[in-house]
């Protein structure tokens, strides 16, 4: 009976991989078509215009992306065990007080692309919205691409780089977490409740068996198929990239979730070549997107077991350092956010931390947002009409 259910399950899944990839080409396809009628007709009007758009397409499509935090900041010295893994960034600045406020300190996602996301474009800025809404002193995780050398990291390790940062900036943080970020934030509440004025978790898979999510679904379709319920695969991943899970690989899984989203920024590029906004916003997403960073295997099959796989966080039966962790010591402040258009994240896998934390109700705010799953994190829209209010309203439990 067993058995009949794991295939009836898999086959569900591998249909649904058949249909996504069978919509997506004929998207593709379609968009391709466009593309090769402008091309045409530009070569019939204007082979001049044409001969530069397809100069300057392949120049930018070859030109490497290049990272790079948008507002001013300083590097902040950490011991130097700590700096092959993390650095710490200053974005306070003098015209808005910091010694009165509880620091707050944003902690990105580290899956595959750079940290700059929360810093992405000098309009598109979660740092800047949070220190702009009053919480002027601000800080910011950025996580380095790990190496052969940095391979064997693991949670514990993360957990006391953080610990020794909340304790530099006084003991006490307003901890942001986005994605990857807010599972750490959350792991960090649990442990250290006290370390945590409020938390914020914005698209992070809290509860990651919750929801029909394309992740969830694969993350299960791979336990019934392989063994040591899945995780000889991830093992594998692991040993092809040397110690290290390659930022490229997850890079890669990302664009397979929705296939037509990779040749259609493409197609678009092409489109718009001479469309200076355009060009600009497919640098912008190149710089960031574009630029793999890879994660360390020990700690990336440590998450996909204890995490992802059998979602040991919500059930109180996770264990970090030795200590049995319980989302209910955690008992300040809470935000979630989750986005209606995230296919990364269903909203519930976010939301649903409300029922398992030791937060009085009154002190629980949720919002369930018009956005994607980077859009969370620096959607124009989102920064102004959300984080806005929820930066104001940690301000009003951050003045010492």
């Amino acid at each position: 009976m067993n058995s009949q259910k794991l295939d009836k399950d898999s086959l569900n899944y591998i249909n649904k991989q058949y249909t996504a990839f069978v919509e997506s080409a004929v998207t593709v396809s379609n968009q391709a078509v466009k593309t090769y009628i402008q091309a045409w007709n530009e070569f019939l009007t204007s082979p001049t215009k044409l001969y530069r758009r397809n100069m300057d397409y392949f120049q930018e499509i070859i030109t490497p992306p290049r990272p790079e935090w948008q507002t001013p900041h300083r590097l902040v010295a950490l011991p130097r065990e700590f700096e092959k893994q993390i650095k710490l960034l200053d974005f306070s600045q003098d015209d808005i007080p910091s010694d009165s406020v509880v620091p707050t300190l944003v902690l990105p996602p580290q899956a595959g692309h750079h940290s700059y996301i929360a810093d992405y474009s000098h309009d598109q800025s979660q740092v800047q919205t949070l220190r702009h809404a009053g919480l002027g002193a601000m800080y910011c995780i950025e996580w380095v691409s790990a190496t052969r050398a940095t391979g064997n990291t693991t949670v514990e390790d993360y957990m006391r780089m953080l610990k020794h940062i909340v304790q530099m900036l006084g003991g006490k943080v307003n901890l942001v977490g986005d994605c990857q970020g807010g599972w750490l934030s959350a792991i960090f509440a649990a442990m250290y409740p006290d370390m945590v004025n409020t938390l914020s978790i914005a698209g992070a898979p809290i509860n990651f068996q919750a929801g029909d999510g394309p992740i969830v679904q694969q993350v299960n379709h791979i336990a019934r198929t392989y063994p040591d319920r899945g995780m000889a695969f991830y093992r594998n991943l692991v040993a092809m990239g040397g110690g290290v899970l390659n930022g490229n690989f997850m890079v890669m899984g990302f664009n397979l979730m929705r296939p037509q989203q990779l040749p259609e920024r493409f197609l678009n590029l092409y489109q718009h070549m001479h469309d200076a906004g355009a060009v600009k916003r497919f640098k912008q997403m190149k710089n960031w997107y574009d630029y793999a960073q890879n994660i360390p295997g020990t700690f990336y099959l440590w998450l996909v077991e204890h995490l992802f796989r059998d979602n040991e966080l919500i059930q109180g039966k996770l264990v970090v350092d030795g200590r049995k962790l319980n989302l209910a010591d955690y008992k300040n402040p809470l935000f979630l956010m989750g986005g209606k258009r995230d296919h990364i994240t269903p909203p519930v896998q976010v939301l649903d931390m409300r029922n398992y934390v030791g937060t009085a109700p009154e002190h629980i705010y949720e919002y369930l947002v018009p956005a994607g799953h980077i859009g969370l994190f620096m959607g124009k829209d989102i920064l102004r009409s959300t984080w806005t209010p929820i930066s104001k309203k940690i301000l009003t439990y951050s003045q010492k």
